[in-house]
């Protein structure tokens, strides 16, 4: 398993100004995630859980649910077989979930140790 993403050498910040991230508003902590809040969602993620909303006055809750959700069952990438000297509390994963058309891997990314954690799908 690869464990990090392609670094681009941008900050989550920066990412948010070009469109590839958006801040996530709900910043309570995630227990699954080490009780760290999620601070940022990618946007093709995002578009696809919105996209699951049975009305469009409804996607942006229909998002932030189904995230949390997401979230709640994540585990750290660190206790998965093979990758036992990886870090811990710094890559959480879920299982693959169908999200849209495709069963897909969440990534849940901390920046750092302490820093924020970032959803992306799995490269």
């Amino acid at each position: 398993m690869s464990h990090h993403q392609p670094d681009d050498h941008r900050s989550p910040e920066q990412l948010v100004a070009a469109g590839l991230l958006h801040r996530h508003p709900d910043g309570r902590p995630v227990p699954a995630l080490g009780h760290s809040p999620i601070a940022y969602v990618s946007t093709a993620l995002r578009a696809e859980l919105a996209a699951l909303a049975i009305a469009p006055s409804a996607a942006e809750a229909t998002a932030a649910a189904l995230l949390r959700t997401l979230a709640d069952r994540a585990v750290d990438a660190a206790l998965a077989p093979g990758n036992e000297r990886a870090p811990h509390d710094d890559l959480y994963v879920t299982d693959p979930a169908h999200i849209g058309p495709h069963r897909r891997t969440v990534w849940f990314q901390r920046s750092g140790r302490g820093g924020p954690i970032t959803v992306t799908y799995a490269p």
